[in-house]
């Protein structure tokens, strides 16, 4: 009865700190605040009693919000009337600073998104991995993304303090998620969306490991992340169960540490290694970890960094319900503007 107790336990503690586990859960939660928010579009435009704004969901769009990050860094204060965007940056470097781009691996929904797609094309084409592109159209990809990150980054960073702020203060900015979330229903997205998933089904997430520019930038903060997977050569028997299995193409039977930058510690490698502790997940190359470890460290930075924001009265914004409802009847909402301001 205790040895079943604790099968009973490990079974649990292991489904709960599966990947696609918390994945799963961190995509209902965005999915359940889309809709929330169009409930409190829906009351505003109505004038009924609207909901509490969803403000997870401006991280839809954090290109903009690195702006304020960056006016935050360098002593402008923190953005009071959108701030959910900048605390859902902080939160994603700090996962991805110590856990090696987990924000990408484990909690991002876009990416989720994606990856279901991907899972759904080696499931039909009873394959472990999608299908590669050949390494000098990888290596070019890879290369363009980093460039793109790199000129992006750059270009918010050097934003002066006042354009910032006015920045801010563009209506356009505050509905900027309710914007994209309509965006989404325009013909043309529609078919960008159906090309994407076609394309993710045989080549996997192509939009992660080479356009998405903030995923280059986590990609290289994660390599300086003091939590890698380690693979002890000497017990290695370069079965390649690892290298099949990893959904980035990453091959760990040629590194000791795993330092790819598109390595996102998703544990799938640990897991399916048939040798004990030959390939490990550690902690400043000190201390080891185990899988679900791993995964509840993850969880832990983020949760912790979202709900100590809610709690510090850090998160929501300033805009009261009535100046959003101000925005959205003046047909902001229905121009056919660009996502980001000029």
């Amino acid at each position: 009865m205790v040895a079943m107790k604790k099968l009973t336990w490990i079974q649990l503690r292991d489904f709960v700190t599966n990947r696609w586990f918390v994945r799963t859960v961190c995509f209902g939660i965005f999915v359940w605040s889309c809709g929330q928010l169009l409930r409190f579009e829906a009351a505003l435009r109505a004038g009924t009693p609207a909901p509490t704004r969803p403000e997870i969901v401006a991280g839809i769009l954090p290109v903009g919000h690195f702006m304020s990050f960056f006016v935050w860094l360098r002593g402008g204060g923190w953005d009071t009337i959108l701030p959910a965007g900048l605390v859902v940056i902080i939160a994603a470097l700090a996962t991805s600073l110590l856990f090696k781009r987990g924000f990408c691996a484990w909690i991002c929904p876009l990416g989720t998104l994606w990856e279901y797609c991907a899972l759904a094309g080696r499931v039909v084409m009873r394959r472990q991995q999608n299908i590669a592109l050949p390494r000098v159209l990888d290596w070019i990809g890879r290369g363009l993304q980093l460039l793109l990150s790199l000129f992006i980054m750059v270009w918010l960073a050097s934003v002066g303090m006042d354009e910032a702020a006015s920045f801010r203060q563009l209506p356009y900015m505050w509905i900027a998620d309710l914007k994209t979330l309509h965006g989404f229903t325009q013909p043309v997205y529609l078919v960008v969306i159906v090309v994407a998933v076609v394309l993710f089904f045989f080549f996997g997430s192509l939009w992660c490991r080479y356009l998405c520019p903030v995923g280059g930038l986590y990609s290289v903060v994660g390599m300086a992340s003091p939590c890698k997977v380690y693979r002890d050569p000497e017990t290695c028997i370069d079965c390649k169960k690892c290298a099949r299995v990893c959904h980035n193409f990453v091959d760990p039977t040629q590194q000791v540490p795993i330092n790819s930058n598109v390595c996102d510690g998703c544990m799938d490698c640990v897991k399916v290694c048939p040798v004990d502790d030959c390939l490990q997940p550690w902690a400043f190359a000190r201390w080891r970890m185990k899988p679900w470890m791993w995964a509840v460290g993850v969880v832990t930075v983020w949760f912790g960094i979202v709900l100590g924001a809610q709690a510090l009265g850090r998160w929501h914004t300033t805009i009261p319900n009535e100046v959003f409802g101000q925005v959205i009847q003046s047909g902001l909402l229905e121009e056919q503007t660009p996502l980001v301001p000029e």
